[in-house]
């Protein structure tokens, strides 16, 4: 009997060693996509700032006390909106006495006028001396230049006068106010009292190496070359505009040129000195096959993607890559539209590894 219980504790000891049978893995699964041909832009992207289509600083050419602040600061206002007031008496007496004297001598011009013209013919009959008749020509030709000068006066009078009331010489946002109202403004002193930016359009000045140049300036031959400017890093926002400028020179101590390009900014997103990400489109290809940017692999030895055979098995294959739009990239070489290519499921894959296609790729 102790020998029947140790056989059956030595059974049950052998069977709870035993291992269960190994679960079959599961096929791997992965998502395909295929290459797709269209036409597409040849494009180089630099790092730009904007700048202010005119940037005005307003300063005051009359000397006074400042009376009067019409304007917000950082408000849009339009060309000719009243912003500043310099204390305008002053000038207003000025003109005054400027037109005073010009009545005078009105006065006396038409004086002397009708005196020669009494004389005239008596000058003939010698009532009048010669001298003394020709002194009263000359008193109308004095009085008749006195006239000229003191319109010069008047006018003067009124362009200083005019310069008393200060309004924006374009269309565009103001700045800071670095007067206030009550202060003396001194013309002499050339102090920007605000300036006026011009944000639309708004320009985006950004450098170019000189490799570059010839391929633009032969596609700008062409017709007008588009760019499009991203603010935020992940460019989320573009605006698109058209390169108007390339500089007349490169700057020899860093191998670049200048150009700079127009944008509407009608929503007035792009600000003075913001700094952009800018693609200029210098050419097209014809039938160019993209891919999705996800399914195409980076390895030491250059980019290459997963094929799936027709028998399902797994081939690993270099392509030659271009350019990127958004989330698709060109391809130049390496496949064909016909080429099955895993975009979901590259991890751990290995060639003539099988594969599922997952369903509803």
């Amino acid at each position: 009997m102790r020998y029947y219980h140790l056989a059956l504790i030595s059974l049950l000891v052998v069977s709870a060693c035993e291992k269960p049978p190994a679960k079959p893995t599961p096929p791997h699964e992965v998502v395909i996509t295929q290459g797709i041909l269209c036409d597409v832009p040849i494009y180089r992207d630099y790092v730009g700032n904007a700048v202010a289509k005119t940037s005005v600083q307003v300063m005051s050419q009359a000397t006074g006390v400042m009376t009067g602040q019409y304007f917000v600061e950082g408000q849009e206002v339009k060309k000719g909106d009243l912003l500043l007031v310099i204390d305008p008496r002053p000038y207003e007496a000025s003109l005054a006495k400027a037109e005073g004297a010009l009545s005078q001598t009105y006065a006396s011009l038409r004086y002397n006028q009708e005196k020669t013209s009494r004389y005239s013919q008596l000058v003939q009959e010698d009532f009048v001396s010669k001298l003394d008749y020709d002194q009263y020509v000359t008193n109308v030709m004095t009085d008749e230049a006195q006239i000229k000068q003191n319109q010069a006066e008047v006018e003067t009078a009124k362009i200083n006068l005019g310069y008393c009331y200060i309004s924006s010489p374009v269309n565009g946002v103001t700045g800071k106010l670095t007067v206030k109202p009550g202060n003396l403004v001194t013309a002499a002193a050339n102090t920007a009292l605000t300036v006026v930016n011009q944000i639309q359009p708004i320009l985006v000045d950004f450098s170019v190496p000189e490799d570059d140049l010839l391929l633009i300036q032969e596609q700008q031959r062409l017709g007008r070359l588009k760019m499009y400017v991203h603010p935020d890093p992940d460019h989320l926002r573009t605006y698109e505009g058209i390169l108007t400028l390339i500089d007349n020179q490169i700057n020899t101590s860093t191998g670049a040129i200048l150009l700079e390009g127009t944008l509407p900014n009608e929503d007035k997103s792009l600000w003075p000195g913001h700094f952009v990400d800018v693609r200029l489109i210098v050419g097209e290809t014809k039938n160019a096959l993209l891919l999705p940017s996800e399914a195409i692999v980076v390895g030491q030895n250059g980019p290459y993607v997963y094929l799936v055979k027709d028998d399902d098995t797994i081939e690993m294959r270099s392509i030659t890559v271009g350019e990127k739009y958004t989330d698709m990239t060109a391809v130049s070489s390496g496949i064909t539209t016909s080429d099955r290519v895993v975009k979901e499921g590259q991890l751990n894959l290995y060639p003539e590894m099988k594969v599922v296609i997952k369903s509803g790729t």
